[in-house]
C-alpha cells in the first residue's frame, strides 16, 4: 500500500468523525465575589429577614447574587425570629428582594414545626414562600407530605397543593 494512500484514508477518518469538543456556553463571570455575604432586607424600617451565606457571586446587571449555603432568618415584625431557612444554594434577586433555595432546604420555625423539600421561593411583595416540589412537614402536633406548597414565612398558614397525606395526635371530640 503507497503511504500517501494510508494518510489520507486516516485523515478522511478523522474527519468524518464529529467534533469530540466541549461547547462553549454563553455564561458570564461575576462581577463580586464576596466570601461571608450578609444581607438585611427591610421595608419601611421593619426588618423582614436576614440573609447570611458562605460565599455570593454577584451578577449587577441581571441584579442577582447566587449564593452557597444560604440561611435565611425571617423576623416577625421586625423584632423576634419567625422562622429560619437553610440550603445548599440560592439566588437573591436585588430589584424585587425575592429569594429561591435550592438543595436540602429545610425551615424551622420558632414553634418547632420543621418543612422539608428541595427548592423554596420567597415573594416579597406576596410575603409568602412557595414551591411545587415534594414537601414534608414535622410539627408537634403531627406530619404531613405533598406536592406542591403556598406558605406564610412562619408556617402558620400552609397549604399543600397536592397528593396530601399525614399523621395527626388530635384528638377529635363526640
Amino acid at each position: 500500500m503507497r503511504p500517501s494512500i494510508l494518510v489520507a484514508g486516516v485523515g478522511l477518518m478523522f474527519c468524518a468523525c464529529p467534533e469530540m469538543r466541549t461547547p462553549v456556553t454563553d455564561t458570564r463571570l461575576p462581577d463580586q465575589v464576596v466570601e461571608d455575604f450578609v444581607v438585611h432586607e427591610t421595608s419601611s424600617g421593619v426588618r423582614l429577614y436576614t440573609l447570611q451565606a458562605e460565599r455570593a457571586f454577584v451578577f449587577d446587571r441581571e441584579q442577582r447574587s447566587d449564593v452557597v449555603n444560604p440561611r435565611v432568618t425571617f423576623y416577625e415584625e421586625g423584632l423576634t425570629v419567625n422562622a429560619v431557612l437553610s440550603a445548599d444554594s440560592g439566588v437573591v434577586y436585588s430589584r424585587t428582594e425575592d429569594l429561591v433555595a435550592r438543595g436540602n432546604v429545610r425551615v424551622q420555625t420558632a414553634d418547632s414545626t420543621v418543612l422539608l423539600t428541595d427548592s423554596l421561593a420567597w415573594s416579597s411583595a406576596l410575603r409568602v414562600v412557595r414551591t411545587d416540589a415534594a414537601v414534608e412537614i414535622f410539627t408537634p402536633n403531627g406530619n404531613l407530605r405533598g406536592v406542591g406548597l403556598v406558605s406564610d414565612a412562619g408556617l402558620q398558614r400552609i397549604e399543600i397543593l397536592s397528593e396530601v397525606s399525614g399523621t395527626s395526635s388530635y384528638e377529635l371530640g363526640p
